[in-house]
């Protein structure tokens, strides 16, 4: 038998042995996103576990995992988180969602629910409860939480083209009782940094928000056109956010309060920028002050009259002395800087009462 020159022999194993190292770290890559792919499984289900043991039913239709090579991705469809201990209980559903993180950055996930959503609940009235079903449709909803433990975490979330839907039942079948709108919210929050107990930094962005039959409206109408706040949140419960369903009275009790550093908001004839703090009150009512600029001062006046809450007279006196103040305070025409004030379970706007303030559970 001939055998090969050496020549030969080295040109063959030049091209030989890129090939298998490629093969072998292919394979050995392989084999590790199969055991992260596994591993993600797996804590799914001890979450699942976990919820269980608090009374929380979390269940799905199917859940597969993918994503090869460069991505974890698990897809869920018929979503369903049940809560039929707590105090008021509630059901979550979910058509489909989507949930994906790098295989080499775990503390990174996106999760996105193209389809529709519902929230069953029920609410007190007249010494019955009335149950409801809040219908949830969006062109976009997508959540991110970065968690890497002390050193940082950051939960973002964007919802455009928002459609809500409220449904009451009654015996003869589900009664359309209001709905909702918006055309983009923005959420952005993380723990607040040098702070003592659970403390949180939020920041929120919201335009053209609606409603429909969700309540009285109010003289200020029901479109919020912007609604833009920086906000603090301090003294939350001890046992939160485990006790969700009885966050706000256990706000009350431990003085949780809402900082708002800064805030814009138009909706109807209030035009205002501002900053303050807000808590609640025994009865569970918004109590605190605001820093305020207000603009579009002829527009806020007239609706105030048409509202009923100043009388024509009075009207042309406070719009007379909101321009001098304006002038004194060297603000550009058309605005004022007012103090407002939420007490008893009223929302004064300087020193008229311009809205009654119902609790909030």
């Amino acid at each position: 038998m001939s055998r090969l020159p050496e020549p030969m022999k080295k040109i063959r194993w030049t091209l030989i042995l890129p090939f298998m190292l490629v093969v072998l770290g292919a394979a050995a890559y392989s084999l590790w996103w199969i055991g992260i792919a596994n591993q993600t499984e797996a804590a799914i289900l001890d979450w699942q576990a976990d919820q269980a043991s608090k009374g929380i039913n979390v269940s799905w239709g199917t859940l597969d995992t993918g994503g090869y090579p460069y991505r974890i991705q698990v897809d869920v469809t018929e979503g369903r988180i049940n809560a039929p201990e707590m105090p008021r209980a509630w059901i979550w559903e979910a058509d489909t969602l989507s949930a994906q993180t790098l295989a080499y950055k775990l503390d990174h996930v996106i999760v996105d629910i193209p389809g529709s959503q519902r929230v069953h609940y029920s609410d007190p009235h007249e010494g019955a409860d009335e149950r409801f079903t809040l219908n949830v449709t969006s062109d976009v909803f997508w959540a991110s939480l970065v968690d890497e433990g002390e050193k940082e975490q950051r939960f973002s979330a964007d919802i455009q083209g928002l459609s809500l839907s409220r449904a009451r039942h009654s015996e003869n079948g589900p009664i359309l009782s209001g709905g909702a709108a918006a055309t983009r919210l923005q959420f952005h929050g993380r723990p607040s940094p040098n702070t003592e107990g659970a403390a949180f930094d939020i920041a929120f962005k919201g335009q053209d928000i609606s409603w429909t039959d969700l309540g009285d409206t109010l003289w200020t109408g029901n479109h919020i056109a912007q609604l833009d706040a920086q906000t603090r949140i301090t003294n939350l419960p001890p046992d939160f956010p485990d006790g969700v369903a009885t966050l706000l009275p256990d706000a009350a009790t431990y003085g949780t309060t809402l900082s708002i550093s800064d805030f814009t908001l138009s909706w109807g004839p209030i035009e205002m920028t501002g900053q303050g703090e807000v808590t609640l009150d025994s009865l569970g009512r918004p109590e605190g002050r605001f820093r305020t600029s207000v603009g579009n001062l002829d527009a806020l006046v007239a609706a105030l009259v048409e509202a009923g809450i100043v009388s024509q007279q009075s009207a042309g006196l406070a719009f007379a002395g909101m321009v001098a103040l304006s002038s004194m305070q060297g603000e550009e025409t058309g605005r004022v800087r007012l103090p407002v004030a939420m007490k008893e379970g009223v929302l004064f706007l300087g020193p008229i009462a311009a809205a009654r303030l119902e609790p909030l559970y």
